[in-house]
């Protein structure tokens, strides 16, 4: 019986069935349904991102009703004039909160350097103990340590001065500070230390030339995380401080937001975006070291 062969040029492949034509389809479907839906909850989290920079560089077209999105009418510098050289002064809020919060920071490394290199090393009784009441410290709230340190600051003459807000953030500071600094210290090898005597050198030579530079990106790292906590502060300096004078951004911010009845949101964002700009340089330019510290705490509690 002859079979028939298909002629030159058509094709050998079967045509697909309709079921998996279909399937196909739903499953594309599916896909671009998910891409659809991720999108735009995307752009439904970027909004609270996007509108401060939209505000504080654009003039607002006055037939939007609309308060977040919209086509810029034009590109300007002028919130940024008012909030710095205008009502906003957020040239003396920026001062006031560096001063502040460097000087917190950089108090609180020395104290903890020093007192993490001494927990580390030392050996006496009710260590283990001493250590966690120190961890104890960072669950007790804010509020219920308000009274007794406003009235300790009242007692030394310190209230509605930027010296007492450091050293309120610098004792806020201390008991996480001190618990990292010690831990990146225990993973310098004291063989080191101990070769160092040998030649000579003390315990404060020992700590500054070979200890404090081997655990540098956990000093770093402590730094930084110190910094970012320290710049978020609002409640400290809403207690301590009263004049204008001497208020930090966040108690900037605070003001403008509440002080004015009709609130310029452009004014307002731009003052959020330089609170934001020296966390966000900071972060940029030590990153190195709060990478480093990250991995080295890691290898170190293996």
């Amino acid at each position: 019986m002859a079979t028939q062969t298909p002629a030159m040029g058509e094709s050998r492949s079967r045509p697909k069935p309709q079921k998996e034509i279909g399937y196909r389809r739903q499953e594309w479907l599916d896909i671009g349904g998910v891409y659809l839906f991720l999108i735009l909850f995307s752009i439904f989290i970027l909004i609270p991102f996007i509108w401060p920079f939209l505000a504080a560089f654009t003039h607002k077209p006055e037939n939007v009703s609309t308060l977040y999105l919209y086509w810029p009418e034009s590109f300007t510098l002028d919130h940024f004039d008012n909030a710095i050289f205008g009502r906003g002064d957020a040239l003396t809020l920026l001062r006031n909160s560096l001063i502040t919060v460097t000087s917190s920071v950089v108090l609180a490394l020395i104290v903890c350097s020093l007192g993490g290199y001494a927990l580390s090393r030392g050996t006496f009784r009710f260590k283990r103990a001493l250590m966690f009441s120190i961890l104890l410290i960072q669950i007790i709230p804010g509020t219920a340590t308000v009274l007794p340190l406003y009235l300790i600051m009242r007692d030394f003459g310190l209230i509605n001065t930027l010296t007492g807000v450091v050293l309120g953030m610098t004792t806020g500071a201390i008991p996480f500070m001190l618990w990292v600094l010690k831990g990146f210290i225990d993973s310098v090898p004291i063989e080191l230390e101990e070769a160092a005597w040998l030649d000579g050198a003390n315990r404060f030579q020992t700590l500054s030339r070979i200890v404090f530079p081997l655990a540098l990106p956990g000093v770093g790292a402590a730094g930084i995380l110190a910094f970012n906590g320290a710049w978020a502060s609002f409640f400290l300096p809403l207690i301590l401080l009263s004049d204008a004078s001497k208020f930090l951004m966040p108690l900037g911010l605070f003001r403008a937001l509440i002080a004015y009845t009709n609130l310029d949101y452009g004014m307002l964002n731009a003052m959020g975006l330089l609170y934001m700009l020296p966390s966000f340089l900071i972060f940029i330019f030590a990153r190195q070291y709060l990478i480093k510290g990250t991995m080295a705490g890691a290898m170190a509690g293996q």
